[in-house]
């Protein structure tokens, strides 16, 4: 069993062509290797990339005195040695003795001298400035012109006529990092670059002068291409491709690299850096990977191993054929050993960039390879050490990463999935607490520019990966999307923590289909504001989201508790017992007395009010608990609420499960990539490892969606509830890998069906707890909305990224306020980001609370907080009023002042360290009108 289920994990590094018409294999030399680690070899190889050096020991007066001299050709005499050289040596010397004993002293000479020419090719250039021997060159191949010949460490080529007895010319490289192929004259005004075969010239370019601190070299065909300033450095041969009315496509043939110039002002973003192959500090398999458009992980069952690398090179691994098609290019990527084949087309689309690729195009060979991974576009816009600017993560709130921060050293590269880890796949120990990504997006801001990243498909699989210059021994800055193609988990044979075998998905691939747009942002000062607002506007214009703000508007979010299970002794038999911790009563009570201290509006979400709630079963009855008083208690609750104009969302929670009311453990449960039924473990919270004294829950297998969601808008409505919390199962995105066959992106599509469902049958629709991207067209409000990130180590600051798309568009809410170590912190956050507040509460003392799962709400007494949340509610009010239905259209930190500017001119300023708010002719102090209860 062991040594079928490992498996292999291997990365192709797909450099891309795109070369109209044209089949080539990648620049470099292919090379594997072998490691042990999950990490990419790239990172344990030693740098050690230099220039090629030709190694010719022949002085000009050996040359002369022994080999016949051909002619003479930009600043080099080219000489050639007869193939017979050393008979003739030989002849001058009397001939060659049969035994070296009986050498005279002139033989001896003779043979030594023989045994260095033998060393040198057919040809030999001498550098007529120096005197000294710069090339040699074994063998020529035919060409138009005659035969050309190859230096042997590549960096000159001749072109002589057949008989090599004429100099036709001589070209010298450019740089053997930047390309094998591209040459220049003596006198720098003929660029030639050789075919791959290296056997006859490609394309010949003659200089036309300098642009834009470049030399410009230009052919008839209409290509161009670039040296740098100082013509040592080659960027590469282009042509114009696809353009429209704001963008233009640059195209390298035979790099496959390709820029989008923003005609607004001529700035363009490279899909890799142009002097990616100049970065010193980079292994050659990283600098591969710098200037690669594509890369692909794939995975090879029944092989016990570690990772091996295959890279794409000259030897003929990859084979790319690249043809123009409307509005762009297409690249179809041919991997003949390692199996794999598949199409990528990059196209305009009015503002943005498209890159796509249909899943079921990619062709698996039958030798046992499994495509896992793919990387498109995974340097677009990468920046260099030079350069000044940031990334823009959506993680949590949101935070920036700014280009060249020095925190590469003991710090990770950041990786995270968007919309969270697929929950099927349970760790062994609980990992650390951190936010999630909640958009599919991020962005990257330099100059004047900013750019705009979206996984518009197959979203559901992808990761985001940034990183700084000198990580993973790059100079480069770089953040990017992978795709994941087929899920994969792990499980442990025997018990034995150190067996570890990793599955993947059966079948065919199942991910959706991958397409990324790319919006370039040119704006005087462009900041992450710009980009906010750009992914604002694509939700709105593609996404189908609604503005749902209104003005003057301004709602407290108050989160009710109705019971929990908690054992209790029974004739000294401990018995688990349905407990109310704020029934219905109660409920009203609370709302009643914050009704009393003057808040005017709010937005309820009641949790574990029915009895399946409670018990945490299958919740879609929508039947009043008789332990929290049933169903007349229930009605005055709602009619109460009605009465007032309160939003009620009463919370049907059905991810996690235990077994009852008609789904069960052993066949409605999500199985995992390793088969296992996916059990959500409870953490011990002292050492993080399962804790054994509470039930496992299942989890609700995606298949379900349908029947429970339309039980839910039926069973609502019936009983005349306007509205529902559906708790985790807007973050939450997972797939079922058994027998009913549901991948992530198909279980996304499943839950956007059924959020339309409940959003089309309730009059207020969804309160999300929270919300990811393909939840947004389907809910009314989102409360618990980030105010930070994760603030891993390598986030320089945290910014508001998630309000500065959503406010205005959707109302939203903080986290519990009650909750937040710093409460004051948390309301000054909220003014600056547009926030309403949250407060959770609870009737009964929190004592009550202990050894329940709803044990975290220590803070949640309701007899500390009305009086603060009233206060802090009527504070915060007149700001919140103001802005409701306006977007945010400015956001700056300065020090401790955040300054927020608004789309109908409003202006918040507060003020972090003397904690104040400035709106207007509003001021609030809180220190001295504040509480934090």
């Amino acid at each position: 069993m062991g040594n079928i289920r490992k498996l292999l994990l291997c990365f192709l590094a797909v450099a891309s062509l795109t070369m109209s018409g044209r089949t080539f294999a990648a620049e470099e030399d292919m090379e594997l290797s072998v490691e042990t680690s999950d990490s990419d070899s790239g990172e344990n190889e030693k740098a050690k990339r230099s220039e090629t050096v030709e190694k010719v020991e022949l002085s000009a007066e050996d040359a002369e005195k022994y080999l016949e001299k051909v002619g003479t050709a930009d600043g080099y005499d080219i000489y050639r040695k007869d193939k017979d050289f050393d008979d003739k040596l030989w002849e001058s010397v009397g001939g060659k003795p049969k035994s070296k004993k009986d050498y005279t002293e002139e033989q001896k000479l003779v043979s030594d001298k023989i045994d260095e020419l033998k060393k040198i090719g057919e040809l030999v250039a001498v550098d007529t400035k120096t005197g000294k021997a710069a090339a040699s060159f074994k063998s020529g191949s035919k060409c138009d012109d005659g035969k050309l010949w190859i230096s042997d460490a590549g960096r000159f080529f001749i072109v002589t006529d057949e008989d090599a007895s004429k100099i036709v010319r001589v070209r010298k490289i450019i740089s053997s990092l930047d390309s094998k192929y591209a040459f220049v004259s003596a006198d720098g005004k003929t660029l030639e670059l050789l075919q791959r075969d290296m056997k006859k010239p490609d394309i010949t370019l003659s200089y036309s002068g300098k642009e834009d601190g470049k030399k410009v070299y230009k052919a008839e065909s209409g290509e161009f291409a670039w040296l740098t300033a100082d013509g040592v450095h080659f960027l590469g041969v282009f042509r114009y491709g696809a353009e429209n009315d704001k963008l233009r496509m640059i195209v390298d043939d035979r790099s496959a690299i390709f820029g989008i110039e923003n005609k607004e002002n001529g700035y363009i973003w490279w899909s890799s850096p142009l002097e990616a192959a100049q970065d010193r500090t980079a292994t050659s398999l990283l600098a591969d990977e710098l200037r690669s458009s594509n890369m692909l992980r794939y995975g090879v069952p029944l092989t016990r191993s570690g990772n091996n690398m295959l890279r794409s090179g000259s030897e003929g691994d990859c084979k790319f054929t690249v043809s123009d098609i409307r509005d762009g290019i297409r690249v179809v990527y041919n991997y003949d050993k390692a199996g794999f084949k598949y199409p990528v087309e990059y196209t305009l689309e009015d503002d943005h960039l498209k890159a796509s690729v249909k899943v079921s195009e990619i062709e698996e060979s039958k030798n046992g390879n499994i495509a896992t991974e793919m990387t498109v576009l995974g340097c677009f816009g990468a920046a260099s050490d030079k350069e000044e600017g940031y990334f823009v993560i959506p993680d949590g709130s949101g935070a920036l990463v700014r280009f060249n921060n020095n925190r590469c050293f003991q710090t990770n590269i950041y990786q995270q999935r968007v919309y969270g880890n697929d929950v099927t796949a349970v760790p062994q120990t609980r990992g650390a607490v951190t936010e999630q990504i909640y958009l599919p997006v991020y962005g990257i801001v330099k100059e004047d520019n900013a750019l705009l990243a979206v996984a518009s498909k197959g979203d559901s699989n992808a990761y985001i990966t940034a990183n700084v210059s000198k990580q993973s021994n790059s100079s480069y800055n770089i953040c990017r999307f992978t795709f994941i193609l087929r899920a994969m988990d792990s499980f442990y044979m025997s018990g034995n923590s150190n067996e570890r075998y990793t599955v993947f998905e059966k079948g065919a691939i199942k991910s959706d289909d991958i397409e990324m747009l790319y919006y370039p942002i040119s704006k005087k000062g462009a900041d992450y504001t710009d980009v906010a607002a750009r992914y604002r506007q694509y939700l709105m214009e593609e996404q189908g989201v609604a503005k749902k703000c209104t003005a003057d508007s301004s709602a407290l979010y108050l989160g009710l508790y109705g019971g929990t299970m908690k054992k209790k002794n029974i004739l000294g038999i401990p018995v688990d017992m349905k407990t109310s911790v704020t029934d219905y009563s109660q409920a009203a009570g609370i709302i009643g007395d914050l009704s009393a201290k003057g808040v005017e509006d709010m937005v309820i979400s009641y949790r574990n009010w029915t009895n399946d709630g409670i018990k945490n079963k299958v919740d879609t009855d929508a039947e009043p608990s008789g332990k929290l008083g049933g169903k007349s208690d229930f009605k005055k609750l709602t009619d109460l609420a009605d009465k007032k104009g309160y939003a009620l969302y009463p919370v049907s929670d059905n991810r996690d499960f235990l077994s009852g009311n008609g789904y069960y453990s052993f066949t409605d449960t999500a199985v995992r990539v390793s088969g296992a039924y996916s059990q959500i473990v409870s953490y011990d919270r002292a050492y993080g490892i399962p804790d054994g004294f509470r039930k496992n829950m299942s989890l609700l297998s995606p298949s379900y969606y349908g029947k429970v969601f339309g039980d839910i808008a039926k069973n609502y409505s019936k009983a005349g509830l306007d509205g529902v919390s559906l708790a985790s199962l807007t973050t939450s995105l997972y797939g079922d890998y058994g027998k009913k066959n549901i991948s992530r992106a198909k279980a996304e599509k499943m839950l956007a069906d059924s959020y339309k469902k409940i959003d089309d049958k309730l009059g207020n629709g969804i309160l999300a707890d929270g919300a990811n991207a393909y939840a947004l067209p389907y809910v009314s409000c989102i409360t618990g909305v980030p105010s930070s990130s994760s603030r891993f180590d390598l986030f320089d600051e945290d910014i508001p990224f998630y309000q500065l798309v959503l406010h205005g568009l959707i109302p939203y809410s903080t986290k519990a306020v009650n909750g937040d170590p710093d409460p004051e912190r948390l309301m000054l956050m909220a003014a600056a980001t547009g926030s309403s507040l949250s407060f959770d509460m609870i009737y009964e003392e929190t004592s009550l609370l202990k050894d329940t799962e709803l044990d975290t709400l220590y803070y949640a007494d309701h007899r500390y907080w009305t009086d603060t949340a009233a206060k802090y509610q009527k504070l915060m009010e007149p700001v919140l009023r103001k802005v409701s239905d306006s977007f945010i259209t400015g956001y700056d930190t300065d020090g401790d002042i955040i300054t927020a500017e608004y789309e109908n001119g409003t202006v918040v300023k507060v003020d972090m360290k003397k904690r104040t708010i400035d709106c207007g002719a509003v001021h609030i102090e809180l220190s001295e009108e504040g509480g934090d209860g």
